[in-house]
């Protein structure tokens, strides 16, 4: 790999071809290429090679944050692969411009016998980091990475996501030129995935280069600026990454058969009882506002009426808010949104979805606001932020709890694929043209 002449562009990449191969023959033909001086003849190749990469080439501007999609087998994390250096192509050229830092397979430079502190020192000394430079960046590290005592335990005792976790934290924090991350958050839990975004950002405005690989194209879509969609190797899109996305998804949904879908209501009565299920713990979460209202109990209850937070698409999921004045106030909303794990608010609702507010609470008189809505959401884990305030005024928040709870939604094999991030309602036909054409 050598430096690209071009300022602007952190990596470019040129006619990439990377052949796997299962016996002898490869060997004859590769030796024949190279005995005679020619460039590799992919026509040529003996049908038990696998041509993984075939011709790929663009390029990824300094500070951008560039997607890279497609179904599996497609040869995104073989393009990765190579862009890190922990695999040599078979053709084509590969320039890189600054220091890379790679999250690949989840902790493949980490020693197992050593603690999550030796080994973060370890891959400091990798990337060419002295010891007393890695004093100074650990205290962030092991903050970032917040697995408490475990930092001092062997790696061979993590789980995948503790592992995750320390690895992501080292390679934000060794001042990457050209970060390179092939699905290692999609192991994470929700709360440090957002956490993890947030920092993505950050890096990306003090002009870092993000490369990703991801199945999930909603990290696409708020991400990256462009994107490159793989299929069997060869390159099927390659620019805008809503138009990138979009190209995927349909040809995706054609081949499936699928539709994607939603829908929502909300519920509110003027009398009820508390529920008798159990509320959210919400001991150790983070609270806004001035407290005018004060959000005392919240539940998340199932289609059954039972304490859940895991739900199947298409299934009810009910929030019961109690809210009690600390102050006597006019006018009162309260509502939920729904985050996914790039903090997006994927659906909200509330009072002033339904255009009704509670008017008038004394101080110390409670109220109950009830919600309820259909998970058609993409499978994987949401949080719930839940909020009060001056009906009056949107910007007027008396109480908000963030991640309140974290919600699960699961699918099974018979229900329709969700490829974007809901579930719309649809028709679809098709029909013979009866008359002439206007």
């Amino acid at each position: 790999m050598t430096d690209s002449s071009n300022n602007n562009v952190a990596i470019e990449v040129r006619d990439l071809c990377k052949i796997y191969h299962s016996d002898r023959s490869f060997w004859h033909w590769m030796g024949r290429a190279a005995g005679r001086g020619r460039e590799v003849d992919l026509e040529a190749l003996p049908a038990e090679a696998v041509l993984a990469l075939n011709r790929v080439s663009f390029e990824v501007r300094r500070g951008e944050a560039f997607g890279i999609i497609g179904r599996n087998g497609a040869g995104k994390s073989t393009l990765l692969q190579i862009l890190a250096g922990t695999l040599e192509s078979n053709g084509g050229t590969v320039e890189i411009k600054g220091r890379v830092t790679a999250l690949l397979e989840l902790g493949s430079g980490f020693n197992p016998d050593f603690t999550g502190r030796e080994n973060i020192y370890l891959t400091g000394s990798i990337l060419g980091i002295g010891k007393q430079a890695m004093d100074l960046k650990y205290p962030e590290i092991e903050q970032f990475a917040d697995i408490g005592k475990f930092i001092d335990q062997p790696v061979k005792t993590y789980s995948t996501g503790m592992v995750m976790r320390v690895a992501f934290a080292v390679a934000v924090s060794v001042e990457p030129d050209i970060l390179i991350i092939d699905e290692a958050l999609s192991v994470g839990d929700i709360l440090f995935q957002q956490k993890c975004n947030r920092r993505m950002r950050e890096l990306m405005a003090q002009g870092v280069t993000l490369l990703v690989v991801t199945h999930d194209t909603s990290f696409v879509l708020n991400m990256c600026n462009r994107a490159l969609w793989l299929d069997k190797g060869r390159e099927r899109y390659l620019g805008d990454a809503s138009t990138c996305v979009r190209e995927y998804i349909t040809a995706m949904s054609a081949a499936a058969g699928n539709q994607v879908c939603l829908s929502a209501e909300s519920a509110v009565s003027e009398q009820r009882n508390l529920p008798t299920v159990l509320p959210v713990d919400l001991t150790d979460c983070q609270r806004l506002g001035d407290g005018g209202i004060e959000l005392e109990r919240v539940w998340v209850q199932d289609e059954a009426g039972g304490a859940s937070r895991v739900f199947r698409q298409g299934t009810w999921c009910t929030v019961t808010v109690l809210l009690r004045a600390r102050k006597t106030v006019r006018l009162v909303s309260a509502g939920i949104e729904v985050r996914d794990r790039l903090g997006q608010v994927v659906f909200a609702t509330g009072l002033r979805a339904i255009r009704r507010l509670i008017d008038g609470i004394e101080e110390g008189d409670a109220r109950l606001v009830v919600m309820r809505f259909k998970a058609e959401l993409k499978e994987g884990q949401y949080t719930l932020d839940v909020g009060a305030g001056a009906g009056e005024a949107e910007d007027n928040t008396w109480q908000r709890i963030l991640a309140a709870a974290i919600l699960e939604v699961s699918s099974t094999p018979e229900q329709d694929a969700v490829h974007g991030m809901v579930r719309l309602p649809y028709e679809v036909g098709a029909f013979r043209v009866t008359g002439a054409p206007v």
